[in-house]
């Protein structure tokens, strides 16, 4: 099997050049061409998007998509599709491609790589695409890793993702949580996942601290809610009111105060002293 992690140039040179030689690069027509149905990226930042688009107005396209040609007159997308879409955005009717030879497997080899590469993917759109690769392609998580030029135990962490609940595969791709969340989620009971979830989101919980949360899950087999501990406001005064009271009674007297509500505690450990005590308190 070649090596892929080397990135997508490497790819590219393995596969038959386009039929122009001087250059490979033609030009089409961009609504001749189709999406690439493997891609793995489910959704764009229409923001970066547009950024892009006012570049493509103003420098021109530099690098073409490379495609693949599918019925007469059709391409299909195997790289580029921000570069696509922000061309259709900018107002090209045309653009400049490259087209290529490739299979179903290349085609998700090449979207993932150049994705992933770019940091382009949420955590669940990589794991959905090392899944497909792994079940319908059959390629090992150690093949995988050959591909992406990362480590087989980041492969498989990230298809373990795929295990939550959709409604936590769903945070993840709008950003409520990240990969680190969701490890930790992964952490504790099927059962309880939904509600510490909820709780990460509700809570704005770091990473460090959903795992800290995970750990006291799994021991107590609870989500509670989290509560912040009210601040404590101290009266100076109440040391000197505790002072006087020791020397009244004669006893250890303590003063638990919060802002004027609390309680005083009086310790005495015989009879005598507590006799001694009931008398002073009748006077």
């Amino acid at each position: 099997m070649t090596k892929l992690g080397k990135g997508l140039e490497a790819l590219i040179s393995s596969v038959p050049e386009s039929t122009d030689i001087s250059t490979g690069i033609t030009t089409i027509r961009t609504d001749k061409i189709k999406p690439n149905r493997y891609q793995p990226r489910k959704k764009f930042n229409s923001e970066k998007l547009q950024e892009l688009a006012n570049s493509l107005k103003e420098n021109g396209i530099i690098q073409p998509i490379i495609v693949t040609s599918k019925d007469e007159g059709e391409y299909e997308l195997i790289a580029g599709e921000r570069r696509l879409e922000a061309s259709k955005l900018a107002g090209f009717s045309e653009i400049p491609v490259i087209i290529r030879s490739v299979s179903p497997k290349e085609q998700l080899q090449f979207a993932i790589i150049e994705n992933v590469q770019r940091e382009d993917l949420t955590a669940i759109e990589e794991a959905r695409a090392y899944q497909q690769l792994n079940e319908e392609f059959k390629l090992t998580h150690a093949q995988i890793s050959d591909i992406v030029g990362k480590d087989r135990a980041t492969i498989t962490n990230f298809i373990r993702l795929l295990k939550l609940s959709e409604d936590i595969q769903q945070m993840i791709l709008n950003d409520q949580i990240s990969s680190g969340h969701a490890r930790a989620i992964l952490q504790v009971d099927e059962s309880l996942r939904d509600k510490f979830s909820r709780l990460i989101i509700k809570n704005k919980l770091s990473v460090r601290k959903t795992e800290e949360e995970a750990k006291r899950i799994k021991e107590t087999g609870s989500v509670s809610i989290l509560r912040k501990k009210k601040e404590t406001v101290e009266i100076p005064e109440m040391k000197e009111y505790e002072k006087d009271l020791k020397q009244k009674f004669k006893l250890k007297v303590k003063i638990s105060d919060n802002n004027y509500k609390g309680k005083v505690s009086i310790y005495y450990s015989s009879e005598d002293e507590l006799n001694t005590l009931l008398e002073k308190l009748k006077k």
